[in-house]
């Protein structure tokens, strides 16, 4: 594993010094409202933007009616906005240099040809700006040694482990993970969520973690592989240095149509993931 972890693409989402919440609420329930208080119970003590054009104040930080009038150096950008509006606000977030991006909401290709739509325009957005951008359709990313998450599930505080997941599940952010936290006793390294996939995949997610020396191992949830020749080059060198284990859905046909339905995921045929599997030295269960 040679690469230079600080200098890596994914860094500053897991590391971020200043961080935008385009759709912020002052409605308690609201995500994005219960996306900051998160942030503020984990005692992230990085700098947080709240954007809303009514501007005012939330939960103590001040508003920015815009993100063209947010200050210099925010290196992160949580988007809590409905499917239609996330494109016009991930273009501002480019044109600001905000270079890294997060995309909560459901809507997309998952959904219907309309959000398909949607989806392809996110995708031309990255390929056109050079961002990096988590999603879209997620519930979050965490990351306990910097104490962040940008999880909009009421979660309080997230507790620290050495343990990273990547899911391809919303479930895990919210559900699952309240569930660890009150009913299990260890805690969670990063946790990346995956969502559609319309730029960070199951792959950098990998790359990312096999260089991470807050990581002592990997559990992943996938639904389908974006590339999984590149998947498997990687995994071969991240299992020997660290133990990866994966919860592979799509094994009968329910579980494949359930795939498509849930982030428009193919999913593999099992038996070669079976095998491909075996090569990586991944542990599937």
């Amino acid at each position: 594993m040679d690469m230079a972890h600080e200098g890596h693409s994914l860094t500053p989402f897991f590391e971020p010094t200043s961080v935008a919440i385009v759709g912020a609420s002052a409605v308690p329930g609201k995500a994005g409202h219960e996306l900051i208080r998160n942030i503020q119970t984990n005692g992230y003590p990085g700098r947080l933007h709240p954007v809303n054009p009514k501007g005012g104040e939330i939960l103590g930080l001040p508003v920015s009616p815009s993100v063209a009038l947010l200050p210099d150096g925010v290196d992160l950008a949580l988007v809590v906005l409905p499917a239609e509006a996330t494109p016009a606000a991930v273009r501002e977030c480019a044109s600001r240099g905000i270079r890294h991006v997060v995309c909560m909401a459901g809507g997309f290709a998952e959904v219907d040809e309309a959000g398909t739509r949607i989806q392809q325009d996110l995708a031309d957005i990255v390929r056109e700006t050079g961002i990096r951008l988590m999603g879209p359709n997620i519930s979050g990313h965490t990351s306990t040694p910097t104490a962040f998450t940008s999880a909009f599930f009421p979660l309080g505080k997230i507790r620290r482990g050495t343990v990273s997941v990547v899911a391809q599940t919303g479930n895990f952010a919210t559900h699952t993970m309240k569930y660890i936290l009150s009913g299990e006793h260890y805690g969670v390294c990063r946790v990346i969520g995956l969502g559609n996939k319309v730029d960070i995949d199951e792959t950098d997610a990998l790359e990312y973690l096999a260089d991470d020396p807050e990581t002592a191992a990997i559990l992943l949830y996938l639904e389908s592989f974006k590339r999984p020749a590149r998947f498997l080059e990687v995994a071969k060198t991240v299992t020997r240095w660290k133990p990866v284990v994966m919860l592979k859905s799509g094994a009968t046909e329910a579980g494949r149509q359930a795939a498509v339905a849930h982030t428009a995921a193919l999913a593999s045929e099992d038996r070669i993931v079976d095998g491909m599997l075996r090569q990586a030295g991944i542990v599937r269960v």
